[in-house]
C-alpha cells in the first residue's frame, strides 16, 4: 500500500500541472468561442477581409506604415466598419458622429477604456486619469480641473515664453552664419519636455544645457512609445487581468515572461516614477516652509503640481488626493504631454515650410501683434490672433497626434447612426453592439469626413476658419471638446490639458516664427503610425523621430 503511494506521489505535481494547463486552455477556448458567437451580429456590417484568424486585421491597422491603410478603409467602407480582431472576434471602427455621441457622451459608462490601456498604464504608473474608471475617474478629474483653467494658463504664459526663448537662442546661434539644416523634432521634443516639466512640475531637466548629459528621465520618455508598440502580440492577454490584482503581483509575473519590450517598459516606468517621487517630495518640503520658499524655484510655485498640493492641503479629508495617486498623476502628465505637443508643433512647422505664403502671413500677424505690446504677448493676446488660431485648428484637425482611441462595450447595447449603413440584408439605422466588443473611435476619419467638412476636407486650408464653417459641420454635432473636431476627444475622458497644449503650441510659434524662416529639405518626411504619429525620413532605418528643415535667420 505504502509502496504504491510512493509511486504515485512523484507524478502528482505533473498531474496537477496538466490539470491547470488544461483549465487555462479551456477558459481561453471558451472565450474565443463565446466571442465568435456573440460577434456574429457584426458580421453583416461592411469591412475588409481578414488575412489571419489569430491576428485578424490588427497587423494592417497598427503597423508603423498603417496610415495609407486607414485612409483606404474609410474611402471603401464608410464611417462604420467591421474589422477582424484577435482569434476571430469582430471589432468596430467608428467615425459616424451620431454613433460616437452615444459612445463618447450618452453611454460613456457603457463604453469604457479598454483593459489593455488601463492595465498597461496602471501597472506602469498606478491610479491616474488614464487608468481609473467611473466615479474614481470623475473624482480625480474634478480635483485636477482648476489647475487647467484659463486663469491658470494666464499665470503660465510668461514661464512658457522664457522657456521658448532658450530654444530660440540656440537656433539663432546655429544659423548665425547662414541657413542650416536642423532636425527640428529633436529640439521641439526638448521644448515640450521642459514646458510640461516646468509648467506642470516646477522642475527642469536642463534640456537646453548642451554641456549636461541627457537625463535618464528624458531618455525614458523617448523610449516609452516604441517599447509599448512592440507589445501588440500580448494584447489578447490583458483583458484576462483583473484590476483587483495588485500591480506588484502583475509586474512579478511580467518579469517572468520572455519579452524584452515588457521588461524595458517596466524599467522605463520605474525611472519615471522614481523621478516623480523626488519631485513631489521636494514640493511638499517647500510647502512646509511657506510661499516665500518658492521665489527662486522653477515656476515660482505656479506649476500644476504645487497648485494641486496647495488645494489638497485645504481640502476636506474625503476630497484629498492620496499620495500614490499624486505621484501617478505626475508621471502621467510627463508621459501624456511630451510626445503629443512636440508632434503637433513639428507638424505645424513642416506644413508652414511647404506653404511659404501662409508662413509669411502668420509671421506678419505675430510681428505686428508683438510690436503693439513691446514684444510681450500675454495669454489673451495669443488667443485673439485669428490666423494663428486658424493655423492651429486646421493642422490639428487634419493631423491629430493620435489617430484613434479604443473603448470596450461593457454590455449589449444598440446605438443610432447618422446615415443608414448598407449591409447584405438591407440598410440599418441603428447598430447592435455585443458586450465586450472593441470600438475604435477614429479621430482622424471624423476630422476628415467630406460629408462633414466638404469636398476639400483632406486639404490644409486655414482660411476655412476665418469665415463661417459649412452648415454640415454644425449639424453633425461632433462630440469633441475642441473646434468641432475630435482631436482632444470628448466627454468625461476628453484631454483635460487641451488648453495647456494649445498654449504650448501658440507660445512656441509666437516666439520662433518672427525670427526664423523654415523651408523643406531635399529629404522626404513621412509619418510613422503608432499611439502617437511621429515624423521620420522615408526609407530611413532609424527608429527614432526625424524632421530636418532648412532654418534661416530673419
Amino acid at each position: 500500500m505504502l509502496s504504491g503511494l510512493h509511486v504515485l506521489l512523484p507524478a502528482q505535481p505533473l498531474f496537477l500541472g496538466s490539470i491547470l494547463l488544461s483549465t487555462i486552455a479551456f477558459i481561453f477556448l471558451y472565450r474565443i468561442v463565446r466571442h465568435r458567437i456573440k460577434h456574429l451580429a457584426l458580421r453583416k456590417l461592411p469591412g475588409p477581409p481578414s488575412p489571419s484568424f489569430w491576428l485578424g486585421n490588427t497587423q494592417q491597422m497598427l503597423n508603423i506604415n498603417a496610415i495609407a491603410w486607414h485612409e483606404e478603409l474609410f474611402k471603401t467602407y464608410g464611417s462604420l466598419v467591421r474589422i477582424a480582431g484577435f482569434c476571430g472576434e469582430y471589432r468596430l471602427v467608428v467615425s459616424d458622429p451620431r454613433a460616437l455621441t452615444s459612445v463618447i457622451l450618452k453611454d460613456q459608462d457603457v463604453f469604457e477604456i479598454t483593459p489593455w490601456s488601463t492595465e498597461t498604464h496602471r501597472v506602469a504608473f498606478g491610479p491616474n486619469l488614464l487608468t481609473t474608471l467611473g466615479e474614481h475617474h470623475r473624482k480625480q478629474r474634478k480635483l485636477l480641473n482648476p489647475v487647467f483653467s484659463i486663469k491658470h494658463m494666464r499665470y503660465l504664459t510668461p514661464l512658457f515664453q522664457n522657456i521658448t526663448h532658450q530654444l530660440r537662442d540656440i537656433i539663432a546661434e546655429k544659423v548665425e552664419r547662414g541657413p542650416q539644416e536642423i532636425d527640428m523634432v529633436d529640439w521641439l521634443g526638448r521644448l515640450a519636455l521642459e514646458l510640461i516639466a516646468q509648467g506642470g512640475l516646477g522642475h527642469t531637466f536642463h534640456s537646453f544645457d548642451l554641456k549636461r548629459k541627457e537625463s535618464e528621465f528624458s531618455k525614458a520618455i523617448k523610449e516609452w512609445s516604441p517599447s509599448i508598440g512592440k507589445l501588440i502580440y500580448w494584447r489578447p492577454l490583458f483583458p484576462m487581468f483583473s484590476t483587483r490584482i495588485h500591480p506588484k503581483i502583475l509586474r512579478f509575473f511580467g518579469s517572468l515572461l520572455p519579452s524584452q519590450a515588457l521588461h524595458n517598459l517596466m524599467r522605463i516606468a520605474d525611472v519615471i516614477n522614481d523621478n516623480a517621487i523626488d519631485v513631489l517630495k521636494k514640493k511638499q518640503a517647500l510647502l512646509e516652509k511657506g510661499d516665500a520658499a518658492f521665489i527662486n524655484e522653477v515656476g515660482e510655485g505656479k506649476d500644476i503640481i504645487t497648485v494641486l498640493l496647495r488645494e489638497n492641503v485645504g481640502a476636506a479629508e474625503e476630497d484629498k488626493l492620496p499620495e500614490d495617486e499624486m505621484i501617478s498623476q505626475v508621471s502621467m502628465f510627463i508621459f501624456a504631454a511630451t510626445d503629443t505637443t512636440s508632434t503637433a508643433i513639428s507638424r505645424i512647422l513642416l506644413t508652414l515650410a511647404h506653404h511659404p505664403d501662409a508662413q509669411e502671413q502668420l509671421r506678419k500677424e505675430l510681428t505686428e501683434a508683438q510690436a503693439n505690446v513691446d514684444g510681450k504677448l500675454d495669454y489673451d493676446d495669443l488667443v485673439a490672433l485669428p490666423f494663428l488660431e486658424a493655423v492651429c485648428r486646421e493642422t490639428l484637425r487634419l493631423h491629430p497626434p493620435a489617430h484613434f482611441v479604443q473603448r470596450i462595450c461593457r454590455k449589449d447595447v444598440t446605438i443610432p447612426v447618422s446615415h443608414p449603413v448598407e449591409t447584405a440584408s438591407g440598410p440599418l439605422s441603428s447598430i447592435f453592439i455585443p458586450e465586450e466588443t472593441i470600438i475604435y473611435v477614429h479621430i482622424w476619419a471624423v476630422n476628415r469626413d467630406p460629408s462633414i467638412w466638404g469636398p476639400d476636407a483632406a486639404e490644409w486650408k486655414p482660411e476655412r476658419w476665418l469665415s463661417p464653417l459649412p452648415e454640415s459641420v454644425a449639424t453633425a454635432h461632433i462630440p469633441g471638446v475642441y473646434s468641432n473636431t475630435l482631436t482632444f476627444n470628448g466627454g468625461g475622458r476628453s484631454c483635460i490639458g487641451f488648453k495647456f497644449s494649445q498654449l504650448e503650441i501658440k507660445t512656441a510659434l509666437a516666439e520662433i516664427l518672427p525670427h526664423f524662416r523654415f523651408s523643406p529639405t531635399k529629404h522626404e518626411v513621412g509619418w510613422r503610425f503608432g499611439g502617437i504619429i511621429t515624423p521620420t525620413l522615408k526609407n530611413s532605418t532609424y527608429v527614432g523621430p526625424q524632421m530636418p528643415l532648412v532654418v534661416e535667420k530673419i
